[in-house]
């Protein structure tokens, strides 16, 4: 009669072992910002261009056994480079993405998928110009323990890879092309991420 208060003790025990496995990662830490990689890529009729910027950060948390995990990445939307200063500057303002006003673009994870391999699929809340939807995108992350390799490539710690790419109505986000870009910006773009984040 002893042993039964045992069993569910055990079960918590190996449930907590479980949950100990989780690794908590920093994106955009001191040395490595050049390695997280923002762009949105726009098609229009009569123009195409890539804004781009370094200029990410956040935190990830991954259980490598489990396969699940959870996170926040945080764009700073002024800093997105178009190649053209004037562009850039329409971009920035209130008519676009209002960067004053509402000066990063946020994603949080509410529930990640494992599909097969370093496939997954992650759903959360994207918030841009203070407009948040629930949204999911396809992913891959890749785990990397601490090796000579991720040393070399200025990483502290073990390493962790998101990258995902998806596609964003810009109307949606409260976002509108003015009639003197019409034609120039499409309606909508392309999202592509890649962030490392190093073991903290």
């Amino acid at each position: 009669m002893k042993l039964i208060p045992i069993l569910p003790l055990a079960v918590f025990a190996l449930a907590s072992g479980a949950f100990a496995q989780s690794k908590n990662f920093s994106v955009g830490a001191s040395g490595r910002a050049a390695a997280q990689v923002f762009t949105f890529e726009s098609e229009a009729e009569l123009e195409d261009f890539t804004g781009l910027t370094h200029k990410v950060t956040g935190n990830l948390s991954f259980d490598p056994k489990a396969k699940t995990g959870s996170g926040r990445i945080v764009v700073d939307i002024a800093s997105i480079d178009t190649g053209i200063p004037m562009r850039n500057d329409h971009l920035r303002g209130a008519t676009w993405f209002d960067a004053t006003k509402f000066p990063t673009a946020t994603f949080e994870t509410t529930k990640v998928a494992h599909k097969s391999g370093d496939t997954y699929t992650v759903t959360g809340k994207l918030t841009v110009k203070g407009v948040t939807k629930t949204i999911t995108v396809p992913a891959t992350v890749k785990y990397m323990p601490q090796s000579e390799t991720t040393q070399r490539a200025g990483f502290k710690g073990d390493v962790l890879q998101v990258k995902t790419s998806f596609k964003v109505t810009l109307k949606d986000y409260n976002v509108t092309i003015p009639a003197p870009a019409q034609g120039k910006v499409g309606e909508s773009v392309t999202i592509k991420l890649t962030v490392f984040g190093s073991a903290s």
